[in-house]
């Protein structure tokens, strides 16, 4: 991770992904993109820390942030799926895929996970000027990184509360806080936890190809999840709630699904 080719290295986040991804696929098919997600980011953010000195540097900041981003994730999405009934049906369903068809989903989603961590990597090995403009856009992407985790646990956590107060088929919201800025801001933070660590890695990619190739292939992929996860939200909300005044008027004042000012 330290020295070495800039692939060798990206090699061995995938290694240390998949060694946590593809087990808890193989215990639960959803894993491979909830609780291993989480925990495989933890996983491979951790292996960072101690394979660099740390310091309070930016770039190391950055690889706690990520360790902290992961652990959250992975705890609240496995005290979800043990609290909320829908969840566990969901996650029950998805276990009738077979070994062999568990094991290619569980590969290809440690690729993506080690090409998202990657930046990170890359702000560790490099070294920036101090008082550079690199130096100030690394930190103040590593403080948008930050915010983005912020965000995205108290939507998270804001919404588990809702729903479970609320009656199944009547829509609930939520509807306030960080609700008001968008109809998911849990999907907002994330994207900015994930573009604020891709920039503060960027900097220090110079002209090596590796580095870039993950990097933007790993933000072009949760980027796509994101949207397309948003997306199918909302035609979901639609169509269960569509008729429901609390719903429409909700709708009507928050007009961004993701990004805000953004229909």
């Amino acid at each position: 991770l330290v020295s070495g080719p800039p692939l060798r290295a990206v090699g061995a986040l995938y290694a240390v992904a998949s060694l946590i991804v593809v087990p808890l696929t193989y215990h639960r098919t959803a894993y491979s993109f909830t609780v291993g997600y989480g925990l495989s980011v933890a996983v491979v953010s951790l292996a960072l820390l101690t394979s660099f000195p740390i310091s309070f540097s930016a770039p190391s900041i950055l690889a706690l942030i990520s360790l902290i981003y992961g652990l959250r994730l992975a705890a609240f999405i496995f005290v979800r799926e043990c609290t909320v009934e829908s969840k566990r049906k969901q996650f029950d369903n998805m276990d009738k895929m077979s070994i062999l068809q568990r094991t290619p989903m569980a590969l290809g989603a440690s690729l993506l996970y080690a090409f998202m961590v990657s930046p990170a990597l890359f702000a560790l090995r490099g070294t920036l000027d101090a008082g550079s403009i690199s130096k100030k856009v690394q930190l103040l992407s590593t403080t948008v990184s930050a915010f983005g985790v912020i965000l995205e646990s108290v939507a998270d956590q804001h919404k588990y509360q809702v729903k479970r107060q609320s009656k199944e088929g009547k829509f609930a919201g939520p509807t306030t806080w960080p609700y008001t800025i968008c109809r998911h801001p849990n999907y907002l933070g994330e994207i900015l936890y994930w573009a604020g660590l891709f920039v503060a890695g960027s900097v220090s990619f110079g002209n090596s190809i590796v580095p870039w190739t993950c990097g933007v292939m790993g933000l072009l992929g949760i980027l796509s999840i994101m949207l397309g996860s948003s997306s199918r939200l909302d035609g979901k909300q639609s169509k269960n709630y569509g008729d429901q005044p609390e719903y429409v008027e909700w709708k009507r004042k928050v007009t961004a699904s993701v990004i805000p000012f953004l229909k």
